[in-house]
């Protein structure tokens, strides 16, 4: 008996379960695209986002409008336009006496030539500088340069030295401004280029893999900015730099490991970067989508420092920095300290404000009470003048 109602279930349930098959079939494809098209459809709307802030056209150019930012700043406002008829700006400050020694001081990472010019007008002022700031593609008044390598920029800066009627004139770069500023050493050579300052610096992937050096430019897409799917660089750039309660980043940075001691003793260098960081996206935030998450350009440079020939160096990094690792800085200085030729300035230092250690620590601006990237670059130059002069 019990064997006949086993039966009977058994014929009953795979009747219903024909039944059920016959019944819901049509519905599996609806199911099985709910649960594809849950997470698919804000994926397709946010790349979709992204593809036409792409397309969007940044802002004109507006001269007046440069001039006059540059005149808060304490600069002037300039630009050029290069053979491939983009826009550079750039700004000029300090001496203004027709023989005053040249410095181009190169921006970082989220940041502007204004910046530099905040930072360093009134230093460059008494030390007699003429200083030039000017801001790579794609930030603040400059245009961008879909596809660049780091390489490129020595060519925006020649455009900018012939308007300024600059010789021979000394670089700084500070973060992602070194590898510019190595860039431009490098193609400059040291007859043009007589000193080179490196704040907080960093190396190219080659480098980093030849010697196994910590490299975070492997955390960015290993693929061409210009390839359609990088379209989310461009809604990272709006969140970045746009939306509201979290643009722009300089509001958070208390946060970063390096950043709560700065936040508390140096609250002016936040407050500096947040302002140029409004100026960054003045045109636009089109420019950060190409450029700051672009694995090419922040690690592929298209050179090697080890060509780099200048005869006056100064490397300073810090031993706490979290973001530009400090066996970049110290292979650096090993590099150019190795050389009998050059003259160097090596600081390291570990004081708790890890990659913003050599930032104005008195204030906003600097001054000549402190030790400062320019007032070493001018004592290199003069002193490896002088080893020239007596080798020859």
């Amino acid at each position: 008996m019990l064997a006949l109602v086993f039966v009977a279930l058994v014929l009953l349930g795979t009747l219903a379960g024909a039944v059920a098959c016959f019944v819901f079939l049509p519905l599996l494809p609806a199911i099985a695209a709910v649960i594809v098209g849950v997470p698919l459809v804000p994926w397709l709307a946010v790349t979709l986002y992204g593809l036409v802030r792409r397309a969007q056209p940044i802002r004109p150019f507006d001269a007046a409008e440069q001039q006059r930012d540059a005149a808060g700043l304490g600069g002037e406002g300039r630009h050029v336009r290069t053979a491939d008829g983009r826009i550079v700006e750039y700004l000029v400050y300090g001496s203004r006496h027709p023989d005053a020694r040249v410095i181009v001081q190169i921006h970082g990472a989220g940041t502007t030539g204004g910046w530099q010019c905040g930072m360093n007008a009134a230093l460059c002022e008494e030390l007699k500088l003429k200083g030039i700031a000017p801001s790579m593609p794609g930030y603040g008044y400059s245009d961008p340069l879909p596809g660049r390598r780091i390489a490129d920029f020595p060519r925006d800066l020649e455009a900018i030295l012939e308007a300024e009627d600059v010789g021979e004139f000394m670089v700084e770069g500070t973060s992602l401004g070194t590898a510019h500023a190595m860039a431009v050493a490098w193609h400059f050579g040291p007859d043009r280029c007589v000193a080179m300052g490196l704040n907080v610096p960093y190396l190219s992937e080659p480098i980093c893999r030849e010697f196994d050096f910590q490299h975070d430019g492997d955390k960015l897409p290993k693929t061409d900015a210009r390839a359609w799917y990088q379209a989310w660089n461009f809604v990272a750039a709006d969140l970045m730099y746009r939306a509201p309660l979290i643009s722009p980043p300089a509001r958070h940075m208390g946060g970063l490991p390096d950043g709560g001691k700065v936040k508390a003793e140096r609250p002016w260098v936040f407050e500096a970067l947040g302002a140029d960081q409004r100026r960054l996206v003045v045109r636009g935030t089109q420019g950060q989508g190409w450029d700051q998450f672009s694995y090419d350009v922040n690690t592929r440079w298209g050179f090697d420092p080890r060509e780099i020939e200048t005869r006056a160096v100064a490397v300073w990094y810090a031993e706490d920095d979290r973001q530009c690792p400090p066996s970049h800085g110290e292979w650096l200085a090993g590099l150019f300290e190795s050389r009998d030729s050059v003259t160097t300035s090596v600081r390291c230092l570990d004081e708790g404000f890890g990659h913003f250690t050599f930032l104005p620590s008195l204030g906003s601006e600097f001054r000549t009470g402190e030790e400062t990237m320019p007032a070493t670059l001018l004592e290199l130059a003069g002193e490896a003048r002088s080893a020239g002069e007596s080798e020859s």
